[in-house]
């Protein structure tokens, strides 16, 4: 039955994929698309069945986790639907809100579990309960993310569909990690099709209320799975506006809100004192440090002040844009994650010689830079275990690394 039921809910969801309008609307051929959509499946099948393959993995493994505790609540969902639905923001051991980023005692992180759990209940009423099967509703559900950046990106740079097409989909982490039933694919999905209302919103002079208000649906959706990437993206989509707006150099808007934004970081405790963000910073990392690990990177000793996080910045991205190194290699996995960064660091260092243009004239191209760094600074400042930088980093490669591909020299005569 499950060998049945995956067969036909793929041939289903192949042909789903091959009559959506936005989807039709890149302007790839349906193999094309077929394959891309086959190659997402693929990969969330070999992420599941890599961490079915650690010792407990029903309860090592997040995605899995999911799974199984899905399942109860998909029994839930069929013996007491009131239940189920109501359930979703209980707290029943009262534990802390104000600990909006802390890993211990908060009431947020059980949030973004649950709602993990709640979606893959979903999946597992129509599977029957069958992960693998799973995977096909989330590649399908976050296919639209890569999706919805290609086309943004298809619209800034024209003409060079097959390089933007590989940008956004065969960077091997992002592939690996977006494709596996865990909320990296969600937030990345979530943010995306925000960024795309939003773009062509302002291009076509339709921001209206009914729009934004579907692009604040979007970004609050992503606020149970990762808070975080909202508290960067509400200034990053301001800053945005403000450069359409006003400012003929775009950069000067997204520069003033970055300085706004440092000066409310550092002074939040002055607003509330339960609104200490450097604070809840350091506590996240001294969080993460006890979890401990086997691929623990060094970290200098984070403090709540201005001196000390900049002290710190270097550390933090190098930590999150160059490791590991191959010296650090201890499994097949670090290897393909540093022949990707080796690779994505030759492309940058060729653009700086062959750039045709500057793309970060463009807002949406400096909109992904902001959150891109600002998420990667706060990643790095607070989490040391390698293995989880490099599942947060890859959600940020493509918007980091398409725009130089697409005004590189070597696109004026390759893969167009």
């Amino acid at each position: 039955m499950t060998y049945f039921l995956f067969v036909i809910y793929l041939v289903l969801f192949c042909w789903l994929i091959t009559r959506t309008g936005f989807i039709q609307k890149t302007g790839l051929p349906v193999w094309a698309i077929l394959s891309l959509f086959l190659l997402k499946v693929t990969a969330g099948i070999a992420y599941g069945w890599y961490y079915q393959h650690i010792p407990n993995y029903h309860l090592a493994s997040d995605s899995w986790s999911f799974f199984f505790q899905g399942d109860d609540a998909k029994k839930l969902l069929l013996e007491d639907p009131a239940r189920y639905f109501g359930s979703i923001f209980d707290n029943p051991e009262h534990k802390l809100y104000r600990h909006l980023f802390s890993s211990v005692n908060s009431y947020w992180k059980d949030l973004k579990h649950n709602y993990m759990v709640r979606l893959v209940s979903i999946f597992n009423l129509l599977s029957g309960s069958r992960y693998y099967v799973n995977v096909i509703f989330y590649s399908f559900l976050t296919f639209f993310g890569p999706i919805a950046f290609l086309r943004i990106m298809n619209d800034v740079f024209p003409g060079k569909l097959k390089l933007l097409t590989i940008g956004t989909f065969l960077i091997p982490s992002f592939l690996f990690w977006t494709s596996g039933i865990h909320k990296d694919g969600l937030v990345f999905t979530l943010l995306a099709l925000a960024a795309y209302l939003f773009h062509f919103g302002l291009k076509e002079k339709k921001l209206g209320w009914k729009r934004l208000l579907l692009i604040g649906m979007l970004v609050l959706f992503i606020f149970p799975v990762r808070n975080h990437v909202v508290l960067a993206a509400v200034p990053g989509f301001a800053a945005w506006w403000l450069a359409e707006r006003f400012f003929k150099q775009k950069w000067i808007a997204f520069g003033l809100v970055t300085v706004i934004g440092i000066t409310l970081f550092f002074t939040s405790k002055y607003i509330h004192p339960k609104v200490d963000l450097p604070i809840s910073i350091v506590l996240r990392q001294k969080d993460f440090q006890k979890l401990g690990g086997n691929s623990i990177l060094p970290q200098r000793e984070l403090k709540a002040t201005f001196p000390s996080f900049a002290k710190n910045a270097p550390q933090a991205l190098n930590h999150t844009l160059a490791r590991p190194y191959i010296t650090e290699i201890d499994s097949p996995l670090y290897l393909v994650c540093a022949i990707e960064l080796f690779i994505l660091w030759l492309i940058i260092f060729v653009w700086f010689f062959r750039f045709t243009e500057n793309p970060y004239r463009h807002s949406v191209i400096l909109f992904f830079l902001l959150i891109s760094l600002s998420l990667l600074l706060l990643t790095g400042y607070i989490v040391p275990q390698l293995g989880a930088i490099v599942r947060y980093r890859s959600i940020f490669l493509p918007l980091l690394i398409v725009p130089i591909l697409a005004t590189s020299k070597w696109s004026n005569y390759t893969l167009k």
